[in-house]
């Protein structure tokens, strides 16, 4: 066990340097992931991993803080909480990964991707919860010591969870491996994709291991005493990841877009309707994997991969058309609705009808003009040629 410094909340003095070394290697890995997300527009799986990477320098910059201030409460609950969370934001980007594999080859998929996607994003961020929870309450000494245990054992139930959920989604990984290996679609580019989940997922699963002994250790094991540990399990191998990730970017290996698929002849890419989920939001959260779906075969009318080019052209057509009649009656993107679900900004949004009712203008900004004023007068009537039953009338008067 290390020597205890006195007055401080860490037990030990932390290192001075390691913070700024592992701040400014996530920071560039981070900066790299921005770049490739708008390189290869593949934003919605990868945007996480920029925010992941933001987390930690966040964390080890408040770390660094703290080793001038050794009794500073807040600073030891910051960094700590921080560095607590981006792990759980990496394992969120797996699953995204997985998600992307499923729809690309959706014949061979054990579940529905949407559905697989949902559930293990929703356990993670009950993980995130209750790591945030926890890890206020290990390091808040003003508690009591009751409510400290408290935290940790919040922080040991969700590490476990944690544990439980990479275990689950490798072997839900590796079943998809299995399946696409015997049909002859096991492409190079899945492949190696499905290999990098595999690293990824076993790297923080060691720090989840470290972390669930750390805390059953308690605040007098080795592992909370000795501060290289956490260089190594914690530092070391979440930039490790950050890398692999960096390295074999999925952007490189994947088609943008989940309706992109592969054909079972495993060469041809189409592109479909996607595997839509229409079920009501209450019946998805109540059966989040349809298992009455699977049971009745209603899953079965969503299998456009079998379906014959023609027709997938004209389901696409529709969707064309649809998506046209919406934006001409101003529908808003699923984006706009979650970033500003009153509709207050924009041409059509409550602010600008507000402002330009004031300054009584119409929709262009342009001054309300009286139509009747500018309306075209109707163009002279032209003789026509008369037909035969204008003659005939004529003569019958």
């Amino acid at each position: 066990m290390s020597s205890y410094v006195q007055g401080s909340l860490w037990y030990y003095a932390p290192n001075k340097v390691l913070p700024i070394v592992f701040a400014i290697l996530f920071f560039l890995s981070g900066l790299l992931h921005t770049y490739q997300t708008l390189r290869y527009k593949i934003w919605r799986i990868t945007i996480l991993l920029s925010w992941s990477a933001l987390i930690m320098v966040a964390g080890f910059s408040l770390r660094e803080a703290g080793a001038y201030n050794l009794s500073s409460l807040n600073l030891l609950l910051a960094s700590n909480v921080l560095v607590l969370s981006g792990p759980p934001v990496y394992a969120a980007v797996n699953y995204l990964i997985l998600s992307r594999v499923l729809y690309y080859v959706p014949y061979l998929s054990p579940l529905h991707p949407g559905r697989v996607l949902t559930t293990f994003l929703a356990l993670d961020g009950m993980v995130e919860a209750l790591l945030a929870t926890g890890a206020v309450r290990i390091f808040n000494f003003s508690m009591t010591p009751a409510q400290r245990e408290l935290g940790a054992r919040l922080v040991k139930a969700a590490l476990v969870v944690q544990a439980a959920m990479f275990i689950a989604f490798v072997l839900l990984a590796a079943w998809f491996h299995r399946r696409a290996s015997a049909a002859g679609v096991l492409k190079p580019n899945i492949r190696t994709v499905l290999l990098v989940l595999y690293a990824s997922s076993a790297i923080v699963f060691a720090r989840c291991v470290y972390r669930v002994v750390e805390f059953f250790q308690g605040y007098g094991g080795a592992l909370f005493t000795h501060e290289a540990y956490f260089w190594v399990f914690e530092a070391a191998l979440m930039w490790a990841n950050t890398v692999l990730l960096n390295v074999w970017h999925v952007g490189r290996f994947l088609p943008r877009s989940n309706k992109v698929f592969l054909a079972r002849d495993g060469v041809t890419e189409r592109r479909g309707p996607g595997w839509q989920d229409k079920r009501h939001w209450v019946v998805t959260v109540v059966d989040p994997f349809d298992l009455w779906g699977l049971f009745s075969g209603k899953d079965k009318k969503t299998e456009f991969w079998n379906w014959e080019p023609e027709e997938l052209e004209r389901v696409l057509e529709r969707e064309r058309e649809e998506k046209a009649r919406r934006k001409a009656r101003g529908c808003r993107p699923w984006w706009c609705i979650m970033l500003d679900p009153l509709h207050l900004y924009g041409s059509r949004g409550l602010f600008a009808r507000g402002w330009r009712k004031v300054r009584g203008t119409d929709a262009t900004g342009a001054g309300t003009v009286d139509q009747t004023a500018v309306r075209p007068s109707p163009p002279p009537s032209s003789p026509r040629e008369k037909r035969p039953d204008d003659r005939v009338l004529e003569q019958m008067v």
